[in-house]
């Protein structure tokens, strides 16, 4: 049985789920791969790695290297990777996306996957498993699938003052009962549609206990914004999923025990689950060391946590391309930047295979340059639109003829002007305490230094990270956004011309009808083609070159069995967490 300690208290630390992130490692040394034992299969067979019979009983302790602020991820400030995590043992998903991108319907909630029953209006069906409650006895029914309508809405009609990290149900008319009481659809507007429908989230909250409470939800929109509050402040006392919150202190630990009206086919064994908040990576490996916890899939990573962890003969561990990607952006408002053929040429001159020999590969040994904006390298899905741009490719002479024939000259000393005499510089930006961060960004600054432009290095403290980003204060930035496997609504916000999140703001009224086109297509097949050709239109705007997918790492002890890794899951590790137990010996 692995052990459980009584919880402390844990430093708070922020991250968020599909928000900027700064990239890079935050020490140098010596790289290592995956290939310990249990997970020596991960790189052949991602999905089923780390597999074995369990015992029954047993106490795990999670480790997480930040905190969270509630227990409501519909609401923005909650989105984060970290409340993601402490809530995916009882929240209501409809399903998960494994490690080869593939998606795992959740049966704790549902019967079968969602249909598409009606394209013009769109309408959704969706089947409940009929055995699936809340936890307390109360069943699952069309007024929660109602109440997550008003929460994500983004209306102020529905739930007024709301902020949803996404108004994913902005496009919904109606949700009505199917033709039996286990059956609910979800009908959109008029001329909406998705290729995505499928992964809409449209369960959160239960709609019983905001009633409960004294929240009349469905009629007065203050009180259903009330309601989300009262579920963000407190701690929850029901579930759908396969365990229980039986004690917590918000953003310090949560510590569940099995849910007993658990519907899903998988058993639970293990008698107690703790996830408990730690301040760093270096926190969790000495707990791990100590056999105070037993694993985590922590946000970052470094080589000297790499390094440590090769000598801890007590701790399984795999180190591979995690949810999250780095880009460089420029500021296409730049005076100089607003050139795309100043902006392609600064790209040409950037050789990423130097900076990641640098830096990842120092973590993951064979790190790969990223060669798509939306899809993995391994993805069924991807295309190399990259290479054949020369963008990223350090190519001095292609990026010095992309200048010549803009009308670029060089003075004696070597310096770039523009076509009208003036000489090109402009800053960079990054967050500041990492080795690998200063070394990319000197990096960067000897490869313009090649063309011509002086580059000033300003790096800003990590906590600027955000407003940073927002306040388009750069020329040209390093960072990184987590992500997962579904493309449609990512590719609007990075780069929709009025998107909040197009920090390098460009507008490009071609591009913005691709992504409308793209957001109204049905068939999966085509929305990938209209993808592979929207980020084409990207790279010929030249204002986001991608550098990586960020390694990182899963560490456990190896009695600890059917945990792995998930790039594809916000929950990383804990997305399939009714699948843990101790090895059965």
């Amino acid at each position: 049985m692995l052990r459980a300690g009584r919880p402390g208290t844990g430093a708070v630390g922020v991250g968020a789920a599909l928000v900027m992130a700064a990239v890079g490692t935050t020490a140098c040394g010596t790289g290592a791969g995956a290939g310990d034992p249990g997970f020596e299969d991960c790189a052949t067979d991602p999905v089923a790695c780390n597999s074995g019979d369990r015992a029954d009983g047993g106490e795990v302790v999670w480790g997480i290297d930040g905190s969270w602020t509630g227990w409501n991820p519909n609401l923005s400030a909650e989105y984060t990777v970290y409340t993601l995590q402490v809530t995916a043992p009882y929240w209501p998903w409809v399903g998960q996306f494994d490690q080869e991108g593939e998606f795992v319907l959740n049966d704790g909630v549902f019967a079968r996957e969602p249909v598409l029953v009606n394209e013009s209006p769109m309408q959704v069906e969706y089947t409940l498993n009929p055995d699936a409650t809340w936890g307390d006895g109360t069943g699952i029914g069309l007024d929660d699938f109602v109440y997550n309508w008003y929460a994500r809405s983004g209306s102020e009609a529905l739930c007024q003052g709301c902020t949803p990290a996404a108004a994913t149900a902005a496009a919904v008319t109606s949700i009505e009962e199917g033709a039996t009481a286990d059956k609910i659809i979800v009908t959109y507007g008029d001329g909406y549609s998705s290729s995505e429908w499928k992964y809409e989230p449209v369960l959160s909250n239960p709609s019983h206990i905001a009633e409960d409470e004294g929240f009349d939800w469905e009629h007065d929109p203050a009180a259903m914004a009330a309601a989300e509050t009262h579920f963000s402040t407190t701690v929850p006392t029901w579930s759908t999923g396969p365990f229980k919150v039986d004690d917590a202190e918000t953003g310090d630990f949560a510590i569940y025990t099995p849910n007993p009206e658990w519907a899903g086919d998988t058993e639970v064994t293990l008698d107690e689950l703790t996830v408990k908040s730690f301040d760093s990576v270096d926190s969790i490996i000495t707990e791990l060391r100590q056999g105070t916890v037993d694993g985590a899939s922590p946000s970052g990573i470094s080589a000297e946590n790499v390094a440590t962890l090769a000598t801890a003969d007590e701790i399984a561990f795999d180190i591979a391309p995690g949810p999250g990607w780095g880009h460089i952006d420029l500021n296409t408002k730049n005076e100089f930047l607003q050139d795309p053929a100043l902006r392609t040429a600064v790209f040409q001159a950037i050789d990423l295979e130097e900076l990641i020999s640098r830096t990842y590969a120092n973590i993951q040994s064979d790190a790969a340059r990223k060669l798509n904006h939306l899809f993995r390298n391994d993805s069924a899905q991807f295309k190399d639109l990259l290479s054949a741009s020369g963008q990223g490719a350090g190519d001095m002479e292609l990026a010095r003829t992309t200048l010549e024939t803009a009308g670029y000259t060089w003075d004696g000393d070597g310096r770039l002007h523009t076509p009208g005499g003036d000489q090109v510089a402009f800053n960079y930006r990054f967050a500041d305490g990492s080795d690998d961060r200063q070394t990319m960004a000197d990096l960067i600054a000897f490869n313009l230094g090649d063309i011509g432009i002086d580059l000033e290095l300003k790096p800003f403290p990590v906590a600027d990270l955000g407003p940073t980003i927002s306040e388009s204060d750069f020329d040209m930035v390093n960072y990184g956004w987590t992500s997962a496997p579904v493309f449609v609504s990512r590719a609007s916000q990075y780069w929709a011309s009025d998107s909040a999140s197009n920090y390098g703001q460009n507008e490009d009224p071609e591009l913005d009808a691709m992504l409308t086109a793209l957001a109204a297509e049905v068939d999966p097949d085509q929305a990938v083609e209209q993808a592979n050709a929207i980020v084409a239109r990207v790279i010929e705007d030249a204002y986001v070159l991608p550098t990586v997918d960020t390694p990182v790492a899963i560490m456990v002890a190896e009695d600890l069995v059917n945990v792995r890794d998930n790039w594809a899951s916000q929950q990383r590790a804990l997305y399939n967490v009714a699948e843990w137990g101790i090895r059965d010996r």
